[in-house]
């Protein structure tokens, strides 16, 4: 599935980026997602530029939605891989100071999180300015 772009805002103080809200698939949810990406990118060449880059966007979702998963800092198909094979976290074991083997980690099944909707941060002194620019035009209307 590609990627749905559904707002384009720049970023507040940066005229090189742009906040790209959009759709992205993973682990069957669709999950609303925002990210920076070039302000120079429109129409098809930025389309492409997010579609180039969803492997990265699913995979800094699902580390949301599996915190503590075995697959955490790997590799988005490493971390499909790990979601596919049941979310488990493998078994640890070492020796003890008499050299008998231990667990030292259970193995353990990590639970998917419901996805929360990211937004970007809001940069509260310009939303502040902007509000009071408003209520000055309405003022003066």
């Amino acid at each position: 599935m590609a990627i749905t772009i559904n707002k384009i805002v720049p970023v507040n103080g940066d005229s090189s980026q742009n906040w790209i809200y959009m759709v992205v698939t993973a682990d069957g949810d669709d999950c609303k997602f925002a990210h920076v990406a070039p302000s120079d990118l429109e129409g098809d060449d930025l389309q492409s530029y997010v579609d180039s880059r969803e492997d990265f966007y699913k995979r800094e979702i699902l580390r949301n939605m599996y915190k503590g998963a075995d697959a955490y800092d790997k590799s988005f198909e490493d971390f499909e891989a790990w979601v596919s094979a049941g979310c488990k976290n493998t078994e640890v074991k070492g020796v003890d100071a008499d050299g008998e083997e231990i667990v030292i980690k259970a193995e353990e099944v990590i639970e998917k999180k419901a996805w929360v909707d990211s937004e970007p941060p809001v940069d509260q002194a310009s939303l502040i300015a902007e509000l009071q620019a408003k209520i000055t035009a309405l003022e003066n209307a």
